[in-house]
């Protein structure tokens, strides 16, 4: 029979050992934390690098031509249409800096002085109409009215997008977002609200407006798509408390998951020009609303888990 001291020598033993495994478990824990942390780092430098390159894509192109393009048109409207061109506002994304080649956006607001159209759907066909006359066939190749906005794409490949307005009792309208009605707006008062969070943010609210554009326009059919100015009030709302990483990857991630929320209710328009800016797409919790939040929930899972080859993916033409 084995004596007390004997007992305690084996208990000594056990404790040491189980000690020594419990230190080398606490180590390899600590080593797979770190190589964990240091693999997640290199994968958001990778993103962020690749969507700097892509800002810097979406930001090649040429304003000075696109400024001469449009001296051009509004001459041309000037002789066209009733009474001519009363200003030019670069109040689209020229102005606003959100531009991206080949999506949806504005690259001027045409404030016509006088028009015959009786509804917003007639304007932009009309608008549309003249353009079509007189731009010279050899340098363009195509003018395409949407609901909104009248696309005009040279032979060069530059598309440039204009919005048709009229000045109705001293409130500048435009088209509704469905085409059907009129909707009033205040361009320049949204352009400097969306400055203001943007530099509150280390002026990265501007890239991540562009760089979600990018993401919605490959990602989601058209139907499903926000419009330029609806995702720009989003940005506004979603980063007038934002306190998060300023990445890229973080704030675009941000932005898309902040969407898939507010979509589901109208949003009022800032500029307190119109109710909501956003009414083409009915009531809160409507079937489009739900279709649409539900797309944007799964493009923010997405992006969550992404890696640099996923990223590419998602970006790519």
């Amino acid at each position: 029979m084995r004596s007390t001291s004997a007992f305690r020598k084996e208990e000594l033993e056990m404790g040491g050992s189980g000690g020594s495994w419990a230190s080398n478990y606490d180590i390899n824990r600590a080593r797979d934390q770190a190589e964990e942390a240091a693999e997640k780092e290199r994968r958001l430098s990778e993103i962020n690098d690749f969507l700097a390159e892509q800002l810097m894509a979406f930001n090649d192109r040429d304003s000075e031509t696109v400024r001469s393009r449009l001296d051009e048109i509004s001459e041309i409207l000037q002789d066209l249409m009733d009474g001519g061109v009363d200003r030019l506002l670069f109040g689209g994304s020229v102005a606003k800096h959100t531009y991206v080649d080949g999506l949806s956006d504005i690259d001027a607001l045409v404030v016509l002085r006088n028009s015959d159209a009786e509804t917003a759907e007639q304007l932009v066909a009309d608008f549309s109409r003249h353009l079509n006359q007189r731009l010279p066939a050899n340098l363009v190749s195509e003018v395409t009215p949407g609901r909104l906005a009248v696309t005009v794409k040279y032979a060069d490949g530059l598309e440039v997008q204009l919005l048709p307005a009229v000045e109705r009792s001293g409130k500048v309208s435009i088209a509704s977002e469905d085409g059907s009605s009129w909707r009033d707006i205040n361009p320049r008062r949204f352009a400097e609200k969306l400055t203001k969070v943007n530099q509150e943010n280390a002026n990265g609210v501007v890239p991540a407006i562009k760089l979600a554009k990018g993401v919605l326009e490959k990602k989601l059919p058209e139907s499903q798509r926000l419009g330029g100015y609806h995702l720009e009030a989003i940005a506004v709302d979603a980063f007038k408390r934002y306190h998060g990483s300023k990445s890229r990857e973080a704030m675009l991630t941000h932005l898309v998951d902040h969407a898939a929320k507010a979509v589901m209710r109208p949003i009022g328009d800032i500029t307190g020009q119109s109710v909501h800016v956003d009414n083409y797409l009915g009531a809160a919790g409507s079937p489009e609303r739900r279709r649409i939040s539900a797309a944007l929930k799964r493009i923010h899972t997405t992006l969550g888990s992404a890696d640099l080859a996923e990223y590419k993916d998602i970006f790519r033409d």
